[in-house]
């Protein structure tokens, strides 16, 4: 995102956040807002969602547009984003929730703003059905070896050619790759990937999702309290867990230790980063910059056993006295 801002002509003036709920600091907003601001964008992350009504004021206080961005907070078709925000922006990604290997849905409330999405998206050409598939392909391969047996040879074969896998597959899931991102975006989806986000939006198992939610509620629960450990966003007033995000010391040994012990614990399993500040280090968002230094993932989902819980927060603790004596 922030590089289509900068493509357009735009400056991304990063507003910190609280880390026990991730949402904006208000105060700052109010501080960061100049007459030459042009639009506020709120991004939910790791599966939280903040409340907007203070954002909201201080977006009509200051005449401007409003745009969250919930690609990591979607849940189900309940919620389609703030009905207030002017435009509020879902992906399906390869590992987002109901992923579609894909596409994306813009719900735009300001009529002025989606006539004039409409007249330019109409100008785009469309994807073919050919290149979805080719798509669908590279993604049954990397399925395929996901499971633990050959997910295990996987890692071995990055190891001894001396990659780190956590990149290889970051890059090989990455959406778009090589070349200028915006050319790349502007195109218009093929029908095969219209045809699947309808299926995969109509048939969205809901309680899938809340299990997801309760498991990592339970691994969060299960490691708050270790040594040295704090989850961001773990106060949210609403959380689904797309990711269940860790900060610890050390996070680069922690992962090593996890891995080596048969956890697929990742430190950039996203593209997620903090936003730099363009007046210099002394303005970064001091919060947001410390929780991506030291950020891990546990890997939880619906299917997680109880046990692998256990076994994953006695893990974490060992990965955590271990990188101590380093």
């Amino acid at each position: 995102m922030m590089y289509v801002l900068r493509y357009h002509g735009l400056v991304p003036v990063p507003v910190d956040v609280d880390p026990k709920t991730l949402a904006v600091n208000v105060e700052l907003l109010k501080e960061a807002v100049t007459d030459r601001t042009k639009m506020i964008v709120i991004a939910h992350i790791f599966g939280s969602r903040c409340p907007l009504h203070e954002v909201l004021e201080v977006a009509r206080n200051h005449d401007l547009l409003v745009v969250e961005d919930c690609a990591q907070a979607f849940m189900g078709i309940q919620y389609m984003g703030e009905d207030r925000a002017d435009v509020s922006m879902f992906s399906f990604g390869t590992i987002k929730t109901a992923t579609s290997f894909g596409g994306a849905i813009i719900h735009v409330k300001n009529l002025v703003v989606l006539e004039e999405m409409r007249r330019r998206e109409r100008r785009y050409p469309c994807h073919t059905n050919v290149s979805f598939f080719k798509k669908l392909m590279k993604y049954g391969v990397l399925h395929g070896i996901s499971t633990p047996a050959l997910y295990g040879l996987f890692i071995h074969a990055c190891r001894a050619i001396g990659a780190d896998h956590d990149k290889v597959i970051t890059l090989a899931i990455r959406g778009f790759s090589g070349g200028e991102l915006v050319p790349l975006i502007r195109y218009r989806p093929s029908m095969a990937l219209l045809g699947l986000m309808h299926r995969r939006l109509t048939c969205i198992d809901e309680q899938y999702i809340l299990l997801r939610k309760s498991k990592s509620e339970q691994l969060a629960t299960a490691v708050k309290d270790l040594p040295n450990v704090f989850i961001p966003g773990h106060h949210a007033e609403k959380h689904y867990y797309w990711l269940l995000p860790v900060c610890v010391p050390s996070p680069k040994e922690v992962v090593r230790y996890m891995n080596k012990h048969g956890f697929d614990v990742t430190s950039g399993a996203t593209q997620l980063a903090y936003v730099p500040s363009s007046l210099g280090r002394d303005h970064d968002p001091v919060h947001a910059k410390n929780i991506m230094a030291s950020l891990v993932y546990l890997p939880v989902t619906p299917e997680t056993p109880e046990w692998a819980i256990e076994k994953m927060t006695c893990c974490l603790r060992d990965a955590l006295q271990s990188s101590s004596r380093l």
